[in-house]
């Protein structure tokens, strides 16, 4: 499976590691970011490893989220390309953030 990273999930990634990075420091923000990037990087050989809720609004859609310590990414799988639509902090309510009725 090809990995991809939609706009916005590229944007929102970047967000976090640019607020680590100020606000905690270099160090705390590389961390983030290796472990973000080697949770996402498993799909490749398991794209089913999320979560696919199939009574919810987004399962319905086939989005699966995988869960990454206090962040979830939301992404689909088409034909043989996952491809990543969100990365939100799973602590607050990410479905409002990702339909942006915050």
């Amino acid at each position: 499976m090809k990995i991809e990273w939609l706009y916005e999930a590229q944007r929102e990634y970047h967000d976090f590691l640019t607020y680590f990075h100020t606000m905690v420091g270099e160090k705390y923000a590389r961390r983030f970011s290796q472990r973000i990037l080697s949770a996402v990087s498993k799909l490749e050989d398991s794209p089913q490893l999320g979560v696919l809720k199939e009574d919810t609004i987004m399962g319905k859609y086939g989005f699966r989220a995988l869960f990454v310590g206090h962040y979830v990414c939301v992404y689909k799988i088409i034909g043989d390309i996952v491809y990543i639509y969100h990365l939100a902090d799973a602590r607050k309510n990410y479905i409002c953030h990702i339909f942006g009725m915050e």
